[in-house]
């Protein structure tokens, strides 16, 4: 009797060891940063290094292109900075935004496209309207639509303009969004394209 209990005994402890933590997963990425993505179904999620889901999983993370060791181009969502990317359609118009590392959104969705963080710093499309002009038919004003990019910290606050404005057409980007033309080259070094399509370096 009593070696039976010490064989359950190890029985159980063996099994502990082997336990399955999550199930039923479609793909898993590497651990980066301190989380990996997990998808199940059309969603994503992430887990910690203890295979813990520390995210539910969600439809509206964007995902992110990544080079394996095979040469093949792989596509999950990321964090960087303490910052993952998601999108929200409104209107036929896509806005990206940042949730933190609590699932949280810190940046709501108010960009025409967005770059992940790096060193602390990020690149985004903004949306605004420019006056060029009174109808005095209709009294009303005419507008012009149109899109900036800057650099933004994790608050989303601007610290950079990148003084390129370009004409934005909402047919033409119709449940896609317009490119982001600036790179980061360094930690305080951007480069933009400027109307004639030439590069310049802005420092911030």
């Amino acid at each position: 009797m009593k070696n039976l209990l010490i064989f359950i005994i190890c029985l159980s402890l063996h099994s502990a060891a082997f336990s399955q933590i999550l199930s039923d997963i479609d793909e898993v990425y590497p651990l980066q940063n301190d989380f990996a993505a997990i998808k199940k179904g059309n969603q994503w999620a992430f887990i910690n290094k203890n295979g813990e889901k520390v995210i539910d999983y969600r439809d509206d993370l964007v995902l992110t292109e990544k080079v394996n060791s095979l040469n093949e181009i792989t596509a999950y969502p990321v964090f960087n900075d303490g910052r993952c990317l998601i999108k929200k359609i409104k209107e036929n118009t896509v806005y990206f935004g940042y949730i933190n590392e609590k699932g949280a959104e810190i940046i709501k969705p108010q960009f025409l496209n967005a770059t992940n963080f790096s060193n602390g710093f990020a690149i985004v499309v903004v949306f605004f309207q420019d006056s060029i002009g009174f109808n005095e038919v209709l009294k009303i004003p005419v507008m012009s639509n149109k899109m900036e990019e800057y650099v933004i910290n994790p608050s989303g606050e601007r610290v950079k303009y990148l003084y390129n404005p370009k004409n934005y057409i909402s047919a033409k980007y119709k449940n896609k969004a317009p490119a982001v033309e600036s790179k980061f080259i360094a930690p305080h070094l951007v480069a933009t394209k400027n109307k004639n399509n030439k590069w310049e370096i802005h420092q911030f």
